[in-house]
């Protein structure tokens, strides 16, 4: 099973980095190849997306389940906001768990996940290059989704 770890700082304040991280919508844009589609309403415990990733008929769809919701507004001052999720395809499963906290006047983001590829039994000898290419694609994504929270903030403290 491959496994993400990623710490990353960002000048960006915990809410902000929230907002960018749960625009699922948005995804799409740091994903290669992805297009995402959405349950009715706003995100929240048990609500479910899917990233549809492919060209053409050659796609496949990694749905997943918010199973923790916990944003930088309701974890009170100096505490720990927290995103969990649990993918549920036929080809990736796992989990996500990302958490934020106020850090040296921004934050501090740790994505941490677990990739099971279905097909693959759990020991496979492709994990450790499976392993890299996933930590590659999601830290390109979260790298992304970070500057646009960072620059976000920027332009709305700019408006001031």
């Amino acid at each position: 099973m491959p496994t993400v770890h990623l710490i990353r700082h960002t000048a960006a304040q915990p809410d902000a980095v929230w907002a960018e991280l749960t625009d699922f919508g948005a995804h799409g844009r740091w994903m290669p190849l992805t297009t995402m589609r959405l349950d009715e309403g706003s995100p929240r415990l048990g609500w479910c997306f899917a990233g549809l990733t492919g060209v053409g008929p050659l796609r496949f769809s990694d749905p997943m389940v918010v199973t923790g919701w916990r944003p930088p507004s309701e974890s009170g001052p100096h505490h720990v906001a927290e995103l969990r999720l649990v993918k549920t395809g036929r080809l990736l499963g796992g989990w996500v768990r990302v958490t934020i906290e106020e850090h040296g006047g921004g934050s501090r983001v740790v994505w941490h996940e677990q990739l099971t590829i279905r097909p693959l039994p759990d020991a496979s000898p492709t994990e450790p290059l499976l392993a890299r290419a996933a930590t590659w694609l999601y830290a390109r994504a979260l790298d992304g989704m970070l500057g646009q929270a960072t620059s976000a903030a920027t332009h709305r403290a700019g408006a001031r």
